[in-house]
């Protein structure tokens, strides 16, 4: 079986669940013209959330939820935040991967890791060592995996590996 961790950084949790948000739809909240609005409602509305939700995000619900599970919906009592204060990205994802807030994380900065994330804890646990792997479009993400302590592979520029020269890389 698999894991995969997907984050969406920025992306606003009332779209993922409940789809396209009527009150976006106006040029002050949304961008969204008076000409373009039936335009978007048509491609994206519907009569319930898991419409909406659907077309605006077909694969994750026809297909990751189906499979999978899906977690962080308020409304189903599935909340799921970080608890370290700052509304930027290395603290959050160093909380979402280490289970804890760390004061020492307080910025962007490449600096690595000094938490052990779930990723390293199970590369260390018999039958997974080397079958860990994280793939990022930030640059961060080798520092937040601490790739020089874990020794995971971390792909943190988002770019396809065109030309792997081992098994690990394939």
């Amino acid at each position: 079986s698999n894991v995969l961790i997907v984050t969406m950084d920025g992306m606003r949790w009332q779209e993922v669940f409940g789809g396209l948000s009527a009150e976006l739809l106006t040029p002050k909240e949304g961008g969204v013209s008076e000409a373009s609005k039936a335009k978007v409602e048509g491609r994206f509305g519907g009569d319930t959330p898991e419409q909406r939700r659907e077309k605006l995000m077909p694969f994750l619900w026809t297909v990751i939820a189906k499979v999978g599970q899906v977690f962080g919906d308020p409304s189903k009592d599935s909340d799921a935040r970080v608890t370290n204060g700052k509304r930027f990205s290395y603290p959050g994802y160093n909380e979402i991967l280490s289970g804890f807030p760390d004061p020492r994380i307080d910025s962007n900065d490449r600096k690595p890791n000094p938490n052990v994330t779930v990723l390293e804890w199970l590369n260390g646990r018999k039958g997974y060592t080397g079958k860990i792997a994280s793939f990022a479009s930030w640059e961060l993400l080798p520092w937040i995996v601490n790739t020089d302590r874990s020794h995971l592979y971390a792909n943190g520029d988002g770019a396809p590996i065109t030309d792997p020269k081992s098994d690990r890389d394939r």
